[in-house]
């Protein structure tokens, strides 16, 4: 393979300043989210040895805790991710600084489809970290609307019509089983949240797919490699199995894994 006969060597001061800047913006963002898992730590142990509180509220405390670090370990995710592609972009060199024999396309041909493969890597290991945190976070649903319906099953049943049994229902309503209510409608938030991800992460996997369909110089084993089809099964699968609390959004981003599975197939990343 012939190699490229000339790059210059030549890199803007200015360029070279605003990367510089990015990544420094990036680290102190990194840095703050950090910072943020440190004091929600401890948090989680200030918590735990308060011998005062509800063993109940301590666990419900302590799991809210527990799901925002998952959420911090996530946006580290993201942008440690963007922080890779934005350097694999960098490392392209200038088109009009290279001169390159019009015989050799091999080399090419190489990088386009190095490019597409490594994309596609970030973004399927993105993906499946979003999914299982979006099942995770989803499954705190139903234990709380437990706990709630069988509360007020138990402080409804007044035979004997029991005033004070009535006043501890009217203030369980408002104080702990509001509380619990809020929770749930937090954490149902929280997966249209992460569910708007997992459909981010899903268009940008067809969007990757579809620009490497359209290069029929690239390998087809590029397009179609062999064992993503468990991967992708995986995913529209987890989407599936989303239960009605996640509501429309989450119901969106089921179709959007499907269509995807239905899709093109664009890469193993079994390690």
């Amino acid at each position: 393979m012939a190699l490229i006969s000339s790059i210059s060597s030549n890199t803007s001061p200015i360029q070279n300043n605003s990367h510089q800047a990015i990544s420094n913006s990036r680290d102190k963002e990194i840095q703050g989210l950090m910072d943020q898992k440190s004091r929600i730590n401890e948090q989680i142990e200030a918590v735990k040895s308060n011998e005062n509180m509800d063993k109940k509220l301590k666990q419900e405390r302590v799991q809210a805790l527990k799901t925002s670090i998952q959420e911090i370990d996530a946006q580290i995710a993201q942008i440690k991710a963007e922080e890779m592609q934005e350097k694999i972009e960098n490392s392209k060199p200038n088109k009009a600084e290279i001169k390159k024999p019009e015989t050799e396309p091999t080399s090419d041909i190489t990088a386009e489809s190095m490019h597409v493969l490594l994309q596609n890597h970030i973004t399927y290991d993105r993906l499946g970290k979003l999914v299982g945190l979006s099942k995770k976070v989803e499954g705190e649903i139903k234990p709380l609307e437990g706990e709630v319906k069988l509360e007020e099953v138990r402080l409804s049943n007044n035979p004997t019509h029991d005033a004070g049994r009535a006043t501890m229902l009217e203030n369980a309503e408002r104080t702990v089983l509001q509380t619990k209510r809020d929770r749930v409608q937090d954490i149902k938030s929280t997966v249209r949240s992460i569910d708007s991800k997992i459909g981010d992460a899903v268009s940008e996997l067809k969007d990757n797919g579809n620009t490497a369909a359209t290069r029929k110089d690239l390998p087809r084993s590029l397009l179609h490699p062999e064992g993503t089809e468990k991967e992708d099964q995986d995913h529209s699968s987890a989407s599936q199995k989303k239960t009605d609390t996640a509501e429309a959004p989450a119901t969106g981003v089921s179709g959007q894994l499907n269509d995807k599975s239905s899709g093109s197939r664009s890469i193993d990343i079994r390690v």
